[in-house]
C-alpha cells in the first residue's frame, strides 16, 4: 500500500514539472476557465450574456472607466468595445460622460437601471466564487489575489 501512494506521488511530481502542467500562464487560464464556466452558465437565465456581464461588473465598483481603461479592464478590443457601449448605452444601463477632447476621453458609468441589473447578478458572482473556494483557506485566497495583482501589474506596467 505505501508503495503504491509513493508511485502515485512520483506520478503526480512528474505531472507537475511537464509543460504546460508548470507554466504559469497556463494554470491561471485554465483555472479562469474552470471557475467561470460553471459561473457563465449562470447568466442565460438572467438573460445576461457573458460580454455584458464583463462591462456591468467591471463599471459596478462606481466612479467610471475611460473607453481605453474599461477595453483594458475586460480584455475588449476598443472597435468591440465601443459597439457593445452603443447596445448597453440603448437598453439605458450605461451612460458616456463626454470627456474634454473627443468620445474616447468619455467617461463610461452605470446609470441606475444599469446598477440595479447588474447588482444581484455580482451578488450572485460572489456566492459562486465562495462556493468555488470553500476548501482552501481565507488567508491561502487573499495571498493568491495579492500575488496575481502583483503579477498582473508588473507586466501591464512592463508592457505599457
Amino acid at each position: 500500500m505505501k508503495s503504491h501512494r509513493k508511485r502515485r506521488a512520483s506520478r503526480k511530481r512528474r505531472a507537475a514539472s511537464r509543460f504546460p502542467d508548470d507554466y504559469l500562464p497556463y494554470l491561471a487560464a485554465r483555472a479562469s476557465h474552470v471557475i467561470l464556466r460553471e459561473f457563465h452558465a449562470l447568466l442565460p437565465p438572467r438573460r445576461m450574456r457573458v460580454p455584458e456581464w464583463r462591462v456591468l461588473a467591471t463599471l459596478s465598483a462606481g466612479g467610471g472607466y475611460t473607453v481605453g481603461a474599461l477595453a483594458r479592464a475586460t480584455f475588449f478590443k476598443q472597435p468591440t468595445l465601443s459597439k457593445l457601449l452603443d447596445r448597453l448605452e440603448k437598453k439605458g444601463l450605461v451612460r458616456r460622460v463626454a470627456g474634454d477632447m473627443d468620445l474616447r476621453h468619455s467617461r463610461v458609468e452605470l446609470t441606475p437601471k444599469g446598477r440595479a441589473r447588474i447588482g444581484p447578478i455580482v451578488a450572485q458572482a460572489r456566492r459562486h466564487e465562495k462556493r468555488a473556494l470553500k476548501k482552501f483557506r481565507a488567508r491561502d485566497i487573499q495571498a493568491l489575489k495579492r500575488l496575481l495583482r502583483a503579477f498582473t501589474d508588473g507586466f501591464e506596467r512592463k508592457a505599457g
